[in-house]
């Protein structure tokens, strides 16, 4: 299966959000899906109707909000093909973590996605072993 993981933080180099998207992307591999890391800030000239699941992880703009960075809806309302497709949402931290997956949630429900899974990750580890225990199904 081809999967997309996107991903964006406050700032176009979020470290922790980078290598947790890494980590989850090596345990989907090892599974044996095709796996392409996409930096919301970076990766804007590309096309999500080549992938049959995409997941998009982000963390909140602070500490305490619960806001998600404008470059992820930017993303998914301007990159062509997330419309309709099978998705997971992950964010990797922070004091209002709950608010912020919701808000992600409603970010990706608003752009036709349809959500399968939602988790919070906040540590690479823990994102692999998702990766290589995610059940993935074709539809």
């Amino acid at each position: 299966m081809n999967i997309a993981i996107l991903y964006g933080g406050p700032s176009s180099s979020s470290q922790k959000l980078e290598n947790i998207s890494k980590s989850l992307a090596k345990g989907l591999e090892e599974q044996g899906h095709m796996v392409r890391l996409l930096n919301a800030y970076v990766d804007t000239d590309q096309r999500l109707t080549y992938y049959d699941f995409i997941i998009v992880g982000s963390e909140p703009q602070g500490f305490l909000s619960a806001k998600i960075p404008s470059q992820v809806s930017k993303f998914l309302r301007e990159v062509p093909g997330a419309a309709g497709k099978r998705s997971l949402c992950f964010i990797s931290g922070g004091l209002r973590a709950n608010g912020a997956l919701q808000n992600l949630m409603k970010i990706m429900e608003g752009e036709g996605m349809f959500l399968t899974l939602s988790e919070i990750i906040s540590k690479d580890s823990d994102a692999y072993l998702r990766g290589k225990h995610l059940k993935l199904e074709r539809k």
